[in-house]
């Protein structure tokens, strides 16, 4: 349980912000103790004697709200009655909701019986409020989805029934039909409540309405046994209910499940859940929430898979999502130089990674967290992966993560349908994935690739081998059907990075200079390839290029199997484009005898297939070509 020991530790370092939202540059809000987050499609305002003043949907960006809640309620699913305390749902909270829909009649089992019971409870404590009374009058005495009828938040159809989803095409979609796709009978509603004097009306940011909830439902547990919490090691009321909604906001998934009574999930061992799992309700709450908010604030969500990695201490930390460029711009200005020379990345990396060290000198405060989330079925989430490192190991792997798979690297903008500039350092994960797999890619098969990458950056090694075998495979393979643009940035590039960090793991120490010392036979003949590419493509018009391919790109594939005849028939497809290139052709003749001239002789003999290190002979030499032109260009 240290994944949760940790969570609450996390809460409690940061308490302070609790309820509090746009605080210390936070993004998301940090639930209290007793607080859920949920989206709310409808804000009903009113005065202090719970008499209607106005109400409204609200559009998506403006729903995340603050909802007090009970154990009960908190992880309340099928077809249990547990209402929360004040913000809910109309089958809740509607006096008249039984006139629209189905209802049972039994107090007990009654939504809005039990709603009102136990609104009333809380209004007639020492932890009550006049704004809470409000609430009580107003549900007690109006009939809500009337009032929302008058309003026109609501619709009725012609027998009088209400209008629960939009079908009329034709018809400009009423406001509540965008703010649910859900029917209007199930949205939940908050209160806000106008008192003369008072600066906080929206109930769900009031923190002194906060704390008196806490102080409510605490009172409530008083009376439980206490019992030894596994989270926190002390004598707590303990619940065998925990919250849901940690994803996002509607995740009907719970991380921690005791319910099954009937099944074989403790029994045999334990006589009931408790002695399976006793958690404190105030450690489950504080994990939760702290995981909820963590989880909005620096989670990368996959299709449900959330990676997430956080500091105690709440440092900020740097993404193992981010590109080079990404990762230098947080820790600055966002306009800060692009590393286009390796000199300035390496300068620009160390600096970065100094700054996020700079919050890890005091030992005491500088563990991180790393946990992947992610749920098999609608009910149930799972830790994938969970660790706990020192911050300066956790710092040392990403910096590693940009030295070892560091390449030239260049995106393209689809909304602008432009190229990004050119930058040294590693793609994003997921460059990287579509470099390997292709852009038709499934939600499934992205988030498990991702893990894997994920994975290799957390731990420090190398990334899998598989992943090198496929991105050689799709280079070659893509060369004579993709534009030279498409091909060369977003696949050979990121290709590169893949096979790069594999071999500077086994401390080869390569990188996007061209070596012209190395004899390697795989990288000589990817040099000798993109001279044979440039000597012909050097000889198309301007309407050419766009629309031709070269001889070495359309034989590559081949090339990368047999090398050594390959070039032979290369060679006899060059001859013209050599006598066209009257002027430069010397040049690049005498470039491939110098490359050729580096071979040992039984290496340039032998058609024996080439290794990955191909490519990196193949984007070096095209790499430094480019460097030659722009320098004979000024």
């Amino acid at each position: 349980m240290s994944w949760m020991e940790q969570l609450v530790q996390t809460y409690n370092e940061n308490e302070r912000f609790a309820g509090r939202s746009g605080v210390g540059g936070m993004k998301a809000l940090l639930p209290p103790v007793g607080h859920i987050i949920q989206n709310a499609q409808i804000e009903i305002a009113v005065n202090g004697e719970g008499k209607l003043l106005h109400c409204e949907v609200l559009l998506k960006e403006d729903q995340p709200t603050l909802i007090p809640c009970t154990p009960d309620s908190a992880s309340r699913s099928g077809k249990g009655v547990f209402p929360h305390p004040l913000h809910d749902n109309l089958s809740y909270i509607a006096r008249d909701y039984g006139k629209y829909a189905a209802v049972e009649q039994d107090e007990k089992k009654n939504p809005y019986k039990q709603y009102v019971k136990q609104l009333k409870l809380w209004a007639e404590s020492k932890y009550s409020d006049p704004k809470v009374w409000a609430v009580y009058r107003y549900v007690s005495e109006h009939d809500m989805i009337q009032d929302l009828v008058d309003k026109k938040v609501l619709h009725k159809d012609k027998a009088g029934g209400i209008i629960e989803k939009w079908e009329n095409k034709d018809k400009e979609k009423p406001l509540i039909f965008q703010a649910t796709s859900a029917s209007v009978l199930k949205c939940v509603v908050r209160f806000r409540v106008e008192l003369q004097g008072d600066t906080c009306p929206e109930l769900w940011k009031d923190t002194m309405l906060q704390k008196k909830y806490q102080g409510f439902i605490f009172q409530q547990l008083s009376n439980a046994e206490k019992k030894l919490c596994y989270a926190s090691g002390e004598y707590l009321h303990i619940t065998g209910k925990h919250a849901k909604g940690i994803r996002f906001a509607g995740d009907g998934t719970k991380i921690i499940s005791s319910n099954d009574n009937s099944g074989f999930t403790f029994r045999g061992r334990f006589a009931d859940s408790n002695e399976c799992i006793s958690i404190g309700y105030e450690s489950s709450q504080k994990a939760m929430n702290a995981l909820s908010w963590l989880i909005r604030e620096q989670g990368y969500n996959v299709n449900g898979r959330v990676f997430l990695a956080w500091g105690r201490y709440q440092q900020d930390l740097p993404s193992t999502f981010d590109n080079t460029v990404r990762l230098i711009q947080r820790r600055g200005n966002a306009s800060s130089a692009i590393p286009i020379t390796m000199r300035e990345w390496s300068d620009s990396l160390k600096e970065s990674i100094q700054g996020y060290r700079h919050a890890f000198k005091k030992p005491e405060r500088s563990q991180v967290n790393v946990m992947v989330l992610d749920a098999a079925t609608t009910g149930r989430l799972s830790i994938c992966y969970y660790d706990e490192m020192a911050g300066e190991d956790f710092l040392k792997r990403i910096e590693k993560w940009h030295v070892v798979s560091a390449w030239w690297q260049r995106g393209y903008d689809e909304k602008k349908k432009q190229w990004y500039p050119h930058y040294y350092g590693v793609a994003t994960p997921r460059k990287l994935i579509s470099a390997y797999r292709g852009d038709n890619i499934s939600d499934t098969q992205m988030k498990m690739e991702l893990h894997r990458i994920f994975f290799s950056i957390i731990q420090g090694v190398p990334l899998p081998s598989d992943m090198e075998r496929t991105a050689f495979q799709r280079v070659v393979k893509r060369a004579v059907c993709d534009p030279l643009e498409e091909w060369e940035h977003l696949i050979l590039e990121p290709a590169c990075s893949i096979i790069s960090n594999r071999l500077n793991y086994k401390k080869e120490v390569y990188t996007v200079a061209l070596n012209r010392e190395k004899t390697n036979r795989s990288y000589l003949f990817g040099r000798l390839l993109a001279v044979a590419d440039q000597m012909e493509r050097a000889t198309f018009t301007k309407e050419e290029k766009g629309s031709r391919t070269t001889n070495a790109m359309r034989y590559m594939m081949k090339f990368s199997s047999r090398p050594s005849s390959t070039w032979k028939t290369l060679q006899e497809k060059l001859l013209p484009y050599q006598e066209k290139r009257e002027k430069y052709g010397a040049k690049e003749k005498d470039l491939m005898d110098e490359i050729i001239n580096t071979f040992h002789d039984e290496d340039f003999c032998s058609d024996a297939p080439l290794n990955v290190e191909f490519l990196l002979g193949l984007s070096c030499q095209r790499y430094a070509m480019k460097q030659d032109n722009k320098n004979e260009e000024n």
